[in-house]
């Protein structure tokens, strides 16, 4: 029954093959070759590899062949006229079979013995050796050798080992069979994504840094932008916040190039630019990401100059259905929180504050020593609370979980791959309304229609549900960390204190002020064709038609509550109404609707003969964007009950509309021509016509091109017979002039604004008011790339990669602002965007280099791989609009992009000697800090300003990527870092707010002269030891080393699934920012400047299975 059924199943997969066989036309031209390399011929023209006993089959047997156009059951007749040899083909493998020798043991089950090794002879202990489509199987031992008992003589053996690709061998009647498995990685024979098509690796003459979907999926990181970090070169990731939703990190290739926008362009499948971006898809559904850095992003035109991010989703494969199930849990709390004084450390504070406006109160003028002893000692806690908002604000973890199930498969006609993904996370807030949820599904299907004609098919559709309190993430943090320990969060009686100016962040963190829901959903539609030209050999056309929408709705209502503060002397209550609108509710309700058409051809030709090699792109591209938005808000609500725009009030201020819509559009034409000879020389060249209705007419159009060229050392014959420990060393170059087109539109018109008022006589009256003037003459922003690289493999396990980049920004759209006299009546110093027009005048240059080294080692059971990564990218101010007169350290020009513009402090007044004999501001004393009379004037004014030599962006990253495996258990380490970084932060401290621990314990104080912060102040914002006069005290090195990512897993063996049709479990636990190193005081390295008031960055414990069947 069994052989019947092996039988019946082999005829089909033969008549199935065949039929495919019949399709596949073949053109061979060979005069007396050996047969294994007509073999390999067919193998490079179509999709099957050859499997046969090189013992029962003569492949060294010389023949000649001269075919055009015939498939392969005819060109296999031809080469096996006359031998015994037949074939069969089983899903894309041909298996050879010499009739006489083989058709007994074909049916028959033998005992199957052998032994498997790596590339280097070495056994390979603990590998999976299964009958393919069956349960039985078995693993190496020790030395590698394995055995099975009642084997199919026409079965295939399946050798798989973490780490190694798998291998397929037929057993054909053997009882002996030896494996040999490859590592996992390909290498120069690697095929990666470009832009519009795919190139192997070796002949690769771009900047391209690439990570594969399994490598995202090792993150628990619920977004895709923050688990990207330390991975490559070249790229600068930063994450700016934490909060579920909204903790997109950014990314600048390179650095930071321009004052206008840095987004990369994202293209998901072929489409850029598609609508909901990179962030939230899901990482099991990605096959790859590529980045495209140089001048490689030509072909993306005026969309190119920031780079790109290819992202290739995961297809279908042909085989018997595959289900896969993964789930993780994980815990995430904030990387770092700033400690906050206690309310004793405050009082005294206080204490001080009053001292030193009115010395001759002296100490103790605000709170007695005794009131102190209270706070400090609990004893009074109605009167004398010791408050920490963050622990009553605040959870010590919360958590999130994920869950996606995968199911692929198909037959070599119709594949499919069919992903649903959902995700929860919670905010960090006690009893808080925080919460981000996101359902995802993903179906590719791709279809041979024809020989020569296949269609595709992607739906993607995703809903995302973010739920916040009515206060912003930043005003709720900026409570917590300005509230006063010296008021309660909640009475005795259970009611809630006013906090801080009535803020209570344990309120504002809850749904009591109101909620704000915010569901977006978004649906991408792909439709793809390829057709191979009959006639012209490598000659395809594909289309591409895309559609994707997104519909983003907002309600926020927004309800009035009480807090209370105690007075003390009458033991009385007093009740203050805050939250809403005038001490009534208020709805505010939007909608925003976006979408986005792409529609492409192209034709690509390909063509090898002899050693050299073409491959030539040309293509068309249209698209159209377009968004409506939409917004109401209602005042005056009589009832907290009926969140509805009908039930605000009455009147007509009670009532407000406001909308915009927007379309603009952008034709294309792009190119490609790449030539190689040998995969030794190599030339490409590029470029894109773009058109955008975003420019006026004569300047909507501009031409893009680049060239690049590669010259493998390593091929020359010269090198390879001398330096016999080099595999691989290629020398490449590029420059290409990339765009940005995005800028506002409409900015070639004059701007006006009709909410605006004018009185005429005694009547007030509605008017239209010009708040921009037009620039009939903007256009592209325009990026010259130069790249220079040194790649290269040596000892079969070690790999660098020198690059050394150049990009010359120019058209910058800016303002002059600075230059246009304030009495020309357009400017205004207090207006942030006011009537002058932007133009294209501004100019940065950036340059830099990359530098990648990796090792990777097996010896037997056990490998590791080393990769990493070093990235420096300084930039420079050429032009920026600046007042005549700037003195010349002061100017942006010449300097890093976004300085700082400073005062340099020199220490801190410690003694009268000090006041007396350094220039200091008036009312300077004791205790405040000493500013550089740096234009020697003997006065601290303006002109004693510098700008930093740091931004906020980092000038050098780097990254180190450690991975293991042993037998069944596996690890991965990913470290990130940064250098020559800034971050300013000023807290809000004084009468107006609590001060961090780190200046409170540290404060000069005339009790503590040696004291290495200055003396505390009424209004740290305002004072001269902060915001009135910025000061590089303040700036931190913002340099850090972060374990950004660390997993350990264990796959059980599949000897065991087996026994219950289980293909593949693995479990792990994983951690996401698990420890920084850095000098930064108080708030995350990462974080924004200024008042640290954002949320914080995350860090993530999680524990996850991934379930095969």
């Amino acid at each position: 029954m069994k052989l019947t059924l092996i039988l019946t199943l082999l005829s089909t997969f033969t008549v199935f093959g065949g039929s495919f066989a019949q399709s596949s036309k073949l053109n061979l031209k060979l005069q007396n070759r050996q047969v294994k390399d007509v073999l390999n011929e067919i193998e490079d023209q179509s999709n099957y590899s050859f499997m046969y006993d090189n013992k029962q089959v003569d492949v060294n047997r010389r023949v000649s062949i001269e075919v055009q156009g015939k498939n392969i059951d005819e060109v296999l007749a031809d080469i096996f006229a006359g031998t015994n040899v037949s074939y069969k083909v089983i899903d894309r493998h041909i298996m050879l079979v010499a009739n006489e020798s083989h058709s007994s043991n074909m049916q028959q089950s033998v005992k199957v013995t052998g032994k498997v090794a790596d590339k280097s002879g070495q056994p390979l202990p603990g590998v999976t050796v299964m009958i393919k489509g069956t349960t039985q199987g078995t693993i190496t031992d020790f030395d590698g050798v394995y055995t099975l008992d009642d084997v199919p003589g026409d079965g295939i053996l399946v050798f798989s080992f973490v780490g190694m690709r798998s291998q397929e061998i037929p057993i054909m009647g053997q009882s002996t069979i030896d494996a040999t498995l490859q590592d996992e990685t390909i290498g120069l024979e690697e095929v990666v994504a470009i832009g519009y098509g795919t190139q192997k690796r070796a002949t690769l003459t771009g900047s391209i840094a690439e990570v594969k979907g399994q490598e995202l999926k090792r993150s628990p990181q619920p977004n895709l932008s923050n688990s990207l970090a330390g991975k490559f070169s070249g790229v600068i990731i930063n994450n700016r916040s934490g909060e579920p939703g909204y903790d997109d990190s950014n990314f600048y290739v390179r650095g930071l190039a321009t004052t206008g926008n840095n987004d990369v362009l994202v293209v998901v499948d072929g489409v850029p630019g598609q609508i909901g971006g990179l962030s939230r898809l899901d990482p099991n559904d990605i096959e790859s990401l590529t980045i495209l850095k140089d001048a490689s992003a030509a072909v993306y035109g005026s969309r190119a100059a920031n780079g790109v991010i290819l992202v290739t989703t995961k297809r279908g494969e042909s085989g018997k259905p595959t289900l896969t199930y993964s789930f993780n849990y994980g815990l995430s709390l904030p990387t770092r929180l700033p400690d906050m004084a206690d309310a004793a450390t405050y009082a005294e504070i206080m204490n001080e504050i009053d001292y030193y406006n009115n010395p001759d109160g002296g100490m103790n003028q605000f709170y007695s020593e005794a009131e102190i002893q209270k706070f400090r000692d609990g004893s009074d806690p109605l009167n004398y609370p010791n408050t920490n908002w963050a622990k009553e604000t605040l959870r010590n973890a919360t958590p999130q979980t994920k869950h996606n199930i995968s199911l692929t498969g198909g037959s070599e006609s119709l594949k499919y791959f069919v992903s649903i993904g959902r995700l929860s996370q919670d905010g960090l807030y006690k009893d808080g309304v925080t919460k981000y949820e996101q359902s995802n599904i993903r179906t590719n299907i791709d279809a041979d229609i024809t020989d020569r004609l296949t269609f595709g098919v992607s739906i993607s559709g995703r809903k995302e549900d973010r739920r916040y309190p009515i206060a912003s993430a930043g005003d709720i943090f900026r409570s917590i960390y300005r509230a006063y320990p010296t008021v309660a969060a909640r009475f005795p009686n259970g009611l809630p204190t006013s906090g801080i100016e009535n803020n209570n962040p344990i309120l504002m963190a809850t749904d009591i002020g109101g909620v704000n829901n915010n569901p977006t959903y978004v649906l991408n539609t792909i439709l793809k064709a390829s057709y191979e030209i009959p006639k012209i050999k490598g000659l395809t056309v594909d289309g591409v038609y895309a559609l994707d929408n997104s519909w983003s709705f907002s309600k926020a209502f927004s309800k009035p509550y009480s807090v209370y503060d105690y007075d003390s002397s009458s033991d009385s209550y007093s009740e203050t109404i805050t939250g809403g609108s005038a001490g009534k509710a208020m709805l505010t309700e939007g909608q925003e609707n976006t979408s986005l058409t792409t529609a492409s051809l192209k034709l690509n030709y390909e063509k090898r003969w002899g050693e050299h090699q073409i491959k030539a792109l040309a293509g068309y591209e249209q698209s159209e964007n377009k968004q409506e938005t939409f917004e109401a808000i209602a005042y005056n609500f009589p009832t907290t009950e009926t969140p509805e725009l009908s039930q605000g009030g009455s009147a007509s201020t009670d009532k407000e509309i406001s909308g915009s819509s927007y379309k603009y559009t952008r034709r294309s034409y792009f190119g490609r021509l790449a030539y190689d000879y040998k995969e030794k020389y190599m030339l490409e060249g590029q470029m894109r016509v773009d058109g955008s209705s975003i420019f006026p007419e004569g300047e909507r159009y501009g031409f893009f091109p680049a060239i690049s060229a590669g010259w493998r050392i390593s091929q020359e014959s010269w090198f390879a017979d001398n330096v016999n420990f080099m595999q691989n060393l290629k020398l490449r170059a590029s420059y290409g002039e990339l765009g940005n087109d995005n800028v506002d539109q409409f900015q070639y018109y004059n701007n006006f604004s009709f909410n605006n008022q004018y009185v005429i006589g005694s009547d007030v009256h509605e008017g239209i008011d010009l708040v921009k003037l037009a620039n009939p003459n903007i256009t592209w922003e325009v990026a010259k790339k130069t790249d220079i690289a040194l790649e290269g493999l040596l000892f079969d396990g070690f790999s660098f990669e020198f690059i050394y980049f150049q990009q010359n920004r120019s058209n910058i759209l800016a303002a002059k602002n600075a230059s246009i006299p304030s009495v020309s009546g357009i400017v205004n110093g207090y207006d942030a965007d006011p009537l002058v027009p932007y133009e294209n005048i501004g100019k940065i240059d950036n340059k830099g280099f990359e530098l990648n080294l990796g090792y990777k080692h097996r010896q037997g059971d056990f490998s590791y791989n080393i990769a990493g990564n070093l990235t420096y990218a300084k930039n420079k101010v050429i032009f920026v609009d600046e007042a005549a007169g700037t003195l010349d350290y002061q100017k942006e020009t010449g300097k890093t992009l976004n300085s700082y513009l400073l005062y340099n402090v020199i220490g801190i007044f410690r003694t009268q000697d000090d006041l007396d004999n350094n220039p200091h501001l008036s009312g300077a004393q004791l205790g405040d800090l000493i500013y550089e009379d740096y234009d020697k004037n003997g006065e601290i004014t303006a002109d004693d300003q510098v700008r930093s030599k740091y931004s906020n962006i980092p000038e050098i990253t780097f990254g180190l990527n450690l991975s293991a495996n042993w037998k069944n258990f596996d690890f991965s380490m990913v470290f990130a870092g940064q250098a020559k970084v800034s971050q300013y932060v000023l807290p809000e401290s004084g009468t107006v707010g609590n001060f961090y621990s780190s200046w409170a314990d540290n404060r000069w104080s005339p009790t503590n002269i040696n004291g290495s912060y200055p003396r505390v102040d009424t209004r740290a914002s305002s004072s001269i030891n902060g915001g009135l006069y910025q000061n590089n005290f303040w700036l931190n090195d913002a340099s850090f080393v972060r374990l950004k990512n660390l997993e350990v897993g264990y796959t059980v063996p599949n000897i065991v699934l087996s026994k219950i049709n289980i293909k593949d479990v693995r479990f792990y636990v994983s951690g996401f920012n698990l420890f920084t190193i850095t000098g930064v005081k108080d708030y995350d390295p990462e974080g924004s400047s200024e008042s640290g008031q954002f949320y914080p960055q995350q860090k993530i414990f999680n524990f996850g299975i991934n379930v095969k069947f």
